[in-house]
């Protein structure tokens, strides 16, 4: 559960990203973040992993795999707006949470 903690927790920075207006397919989001997002978003997770329990190499698996999951799902605005509500203690939209529990199941079983 502190694995999920922090895969979600790192969410609040996504209030401090600029909002950038991405168009949304029917089915799921084209239009990948910026690097920079990317990048904050990893680095931010893997440093809010617990290093005794899981090495940072695999937290750094876990944590791609959650933001290419995100921006498949989720525009950069919405993705935004998730961050902000997370950090303000409101629940994850439906899914995200089971999204982001498949990566930390993917990664472990390899």
């Amino acid at each position: 559960m502190r694995l999920l903690s922090a895969s979600i927790s790192f969410l609040t920075l996504a209030g401090s990203f600029a909002i950038v207006a991405a168009p949304k397919a029917i089915a799921e989001n084209t239009v990948p973040y910026p690097a920079e997002v990317v990048q904050i978003f990893t680095d931010t997770c893997v440093s809010q992993g617990n290093s005794n329990r899981i090495p940072p190499a695999v937290m750094r698996e876990i944590c791609s795999c959650n933001i290419r999951e995100i921006q498949k799902t989720y525009t950069l605005e919405e993705f935004t707006k998730i961050g902000t509500a997370l950090g303000e203690g409101k629940e994850p939209p439906a899914g995200f949470q089971e999204m982001v529990e498949g990566c930390v199941v993917e990664v472990l079983q390899k």
